[in-house]
């Protein structure tokens, strides 16, 4: 049976998801409740007036500007979906939401049945919708970008994997979206992939600049980047989140960042401290010491992804992949638990492995991977736990060991890819 045939008990498993994940994104929408609220207003405003930003502000939240993390591309895309009104935009942005989750699920699927083995693969299907059952909710009741960011990240996998230069596109709108995408050109670079990344490029001027020239103008365009690179760049990145004001969710247990965890472990004075600290350092020495960890971190996936294509079997590519998109998670400034989808593919990477991996040290990694993952969504409920990072432990600890399990595998050469020149 081909790959692409989904068995009976996978369809009922992933329909079952899917009308769960549409009955709880429809409510939020109709409901203008969680992150649906914050998108629609930019989004209206720029349908209905034409600007982000009105130039006489008042003090009514819903009149000003919601979201100033995004590009202000996003609201624009957005823009035409809030042309019938509040009801019509929470219909077509759950009928979206569905739509992506479904693709990432049929791709999902086919990486595992690509065995052929549909039987097995259908076991395995629902087991990891079991697991990621937490991960699907959270993204669901938010109503964030999360589906489609893995959606567009997914179809620039399979854009790769049948060597066209598309893929770049596909990331490139990822990254428009939510940014978070752009450590792919640091992947696209150590797989020579010059073609896909001159995609990438091209469609990332194109996407993030078109829109708003032709919704705002010129001048306009010019003004709202500007402000874009103030606040996130030249303001919250270089001065935290204090000097914005940004308390609750940007600082406490929800937001599983190095920052924010290295913050309550080992800052002093920090409003969110867990009880018995392991370090007593000023605000700047703890931010110094995140920054640290995280170039750690960061060099430690260049140098264990940085082999040759040509020496790497598709599902080795697929399980870097995986983990590029765990990194997507550990290096962001906020790391939500809506976010955890992204950590499917790898979850599912580890999964494979300890289930068809031919030496007995590589299944023990993968296993290990899998219990890393049930371990951190049970520890999540210890308020202990959240506090000291147990999601950013987990993500840390799966990509290492997914890496760990490819590279005692033997490359498959019958499957090698070649780099895209």
């Amino acid at each position: 049976m081909k790959e692409h045939v989904v068995s009976a008990g996978a369809r009922g498993a992933a329909t079952v998801v899917l009308v769960f994940v549409a009955a709880i994104s429809l409510d939020r929408a109709l409901r203008l409740r969680y992150d649906f609220h914050h998108f629609y207003l930019d989004a209206r405003r720029v349908w209905t007036h034409g600007v982000l930003e009105f130039e006489t502000p008042t003090t009514q939240p819903e009149t000003q500007r919601q979201l100033p993390f995004y590009l202000p591309a996003v609201p624009v895309l957005l823009a035409p979906l809030t042309a019938g009104g509040q009801v019509s935009a929470a219909v077509l942005w759950t009928l979206a939401q569905v739509g992506a989750l479904a693709y990432c699920l049929l791709v999902l699927w086919r990486w595992r049945a690509a065995d052929g083995d549909t039987q097995s693969a259908a076991k395995d299907f629902v087991l990891l919708l079991v697991l990621a059952a937490y991960a699907l909710y959270e993204a669901a009741r938010f109503n964030q970008l999360s589906f489609f960011v893995l959606a567009l990240i997914l179809a620039g996998v399979g854009s790769w994997e049948r060597r066209r230069p598309w893929a770049g596109v596909w990331l490139a709108a990822a990254t428009v979206l939510k940014l978070l995408p752009a450590v792919f050109v640091v992947w696209l670079m150590l797989k020579r992939a010059w073609r896909a990344l001159a995609a990438y490029v091209v469609a990332m001027t194109v996407l993030s600049a078109a829109p708003c020239l032709i919704a705002f103008g010129p001048a306009r365009t010019v003004t709202y980047h500007r402000q874009w690179w103030d606040y996130n760049v030249a303001g919250m990145l270089a001065t935290g989140p204090d000097a914005h004001g940004l308390q609750g969710h940007f600082r406490d247990h929800r937001n599983q960042s190095i920052l924010a965890v290295v913050g309550r472990l080992c800052e002093r004075g920090h409003p969110y401290a867990v009880r018995h600290a392991l370090l007593s350092l000023d605000e700047a020495a703890a931010r110094r010491l995140a920054q640290l960890i995280s170039a750690g971190l960061a060099l430690a996936l260049v140098w264990s992804t940085h082999a040759s294509p040509a020496h790497r079997s598709i599902p080795a590519l697929r399980a870097e992949v995986s983990v590029y998109l765990l990194a997507m998670l550990v290096f962001s400034p906020l790391l939500r638990q809506y976010y955890l989808v992204w950590a499917l593919p790898a979850l599912l990477s580890l999964m494979l492995g300890a289930r068809g991996a031919r030496t007995r040290a590589a299944r023990t990694l993968a296993w290990a991977g899998v219990v890393t993952w049930v371990v951190g969504q049970v520890a999540w409920l210890s308020e202990t736990a959240r506090a000291c990072g147990v999601h950013l432990v987990m993500l840390v600890v799966m990509g290492a060991l997914l890496l760990a399990c490819r590279a005692r595998e033997e490359p498959a050469s019958s499957d090698a890819q070649s780099a895209m020149a």
